[in-house]
């Protein structure tokens, strides 16, 4: 069977929807031929080894073609028609509401669609009462209406979506769990001290893997650390994104210049050293920008390498948590709780291991790879 995926996010590109797009594409290509259309970054884009081929669109702004949307959408609606044409797929997967909103463009009702939904797109675009939105909005109910199933990320996505029935038919709707790759459970823990950053043996290192923005939430725990003062709190945020300077001009700002360390993008196959160095997980995720968090990679990822986590109540991250058991919960609004979930995770560091062990088995218990692959299997052989 042919099988499109088609996104506005995908490797280099470091984040949750491309991530999420390469591990579909992995697994469909194992019983499919799948072709994957997506951007040409501007910065390095190497070949991947794949059994998958990629089709990519050369933007206009290059890696900032998403501050021209107009054009973006025009140039997505007019590749992915030349796709199409080109490779005649039988099934098109759409990741990302970019992606959503160029598939309503294209209106496509004699392929099967299938929508993988996170969930950002329902609070910022259906719930939305902008003006500037009614268009998109319009667009992707369009697309939702013409395709076959709707994937929901986490059972929080599937709340937010049975909420609005106007766009998402029950019927459609397919609850799927992203996994967790084999290796992040399966390769040797690597402890060893990072050389790059100046860290004492009895540091107590808090780590956040994401974009560098407000949703994201790595403000409020710098906020926090200055209202805790600890100087052996030590925070290491991994990740790109236009608030970079704002949080390292922050952090100076609070006197923590050497307790929180930006230390850019880093490559999957290399992210298991930092996971494995740290003592716990924080993502603080909140709504911003009207958007939220579905179920973040990257808290499987630090819970499958044995890291407790501080996670947001009222998100999808909630799902992954059991409070004192394998994490903290946390009102990510709200900077003294942030503080309260870090000082006491602190003060019972010795026993952070036990949680860490209890975050593992419970990602192998309900967050297997194998699961996931057979499920996106199932999807599109429609069984």
């Amino acid at each position: 069977m042919k099988v499109l995926i088609y996104t506005h996010e995908f490797p280099p590109f470091q984040g949750g929807i491309a991530t999420s797009a390469k591990m579909i594409a992995d697994i469909l290509s194992t019983e499919n031929e799948v072709l994957v259309c997506c951007p040409l970054y501007s910065y390095e884009d190497s070949s991947l080894l794949a059994k998958y081929s990629t089709k990519k669109i050369s933007f206009f702004g290059k890696d900032k073609f998403k501050k021209i949307p107009i054009i973006q959408y025009i140039q997505g609606l007019l590749n992915i028609k030349e796709t199409i044409d080109s490779f005649n797929p039988e099934k098109i997967i759409f990741l990302g509401e970019e992606a959503e909103i160029v598939g309503g463009l294209l209106n496509n009702k004699d392929i099967d669609q299938i929508v993988r939904i996170a969930g950002s797109g329902i609070e910022s675009i259906v719930k939305s009462s902008s003006l500037f939105k009614i268009i998109p909005k319009l667009l992707i109910k369009r697309l939702y209406k013409n395709s076959k199933f709707l994937v929901a990320v986490s059972k929080n996505t599937q709340e937010l979506m049975n909420k609005e029935p106007d766009f998402f038919d029950k019927t459609k709707v397919r609850l799927i769990y992203n996994g967790v790759e084999n290796y992040f459970l399966e390769e040797p823990k690597n402890s060893s001290s990072l050389q790059e950053l100046p860290l004492q043996k009895d540091d107590f290192v808090l780590l956040t893997v994401s974009r560098l923005l407000p949703r994201k939430g790595q403000d409020f725990v710098i906020k926090a650390l200055a209202k805790i003062n600890n100087k052996k709190i030590k925070y290491i945020c991994i990740g790109e994104g236009r608030f970079k300077s704002d949080y390292i001009k922050l952090a100076e700002e609070l006197g923590l210049k050497g307790n929180v360390f930006f230390l850019g993008g880093v490559s999957r196959d290399k992210i298991c050293k930092y996971y494995d160095s740290a003592n716990i997980f924080i993502l603080c995720n909140r709504t911003w920008n009207s958007k939220i968090e579905g179920l973040p990679n990257v808290v499987l990822e630090g819970m499958s390498r044995s890291l407790p986590v501080i996670g947001s109540i009222n998100t999808g991250t909630e799902e992954l948590i059991q409070d004192q058991t394998n994490g903290f919960l946390v009102d990510s609004e709200n900077v003294e709780d942030i503080a309260l979930k870090i000082n006491s995770a602190y003060k019972k560091r010795k026993s952070l291991d036990k949680l860490g062990d209890s975050a593992k088995l419970f990602i192998q218990n309900n967050f297997s790879y194998s699961e996931m692959k057979k499920n996106y299997l199932d999807l599109v052989r429609d069984e």
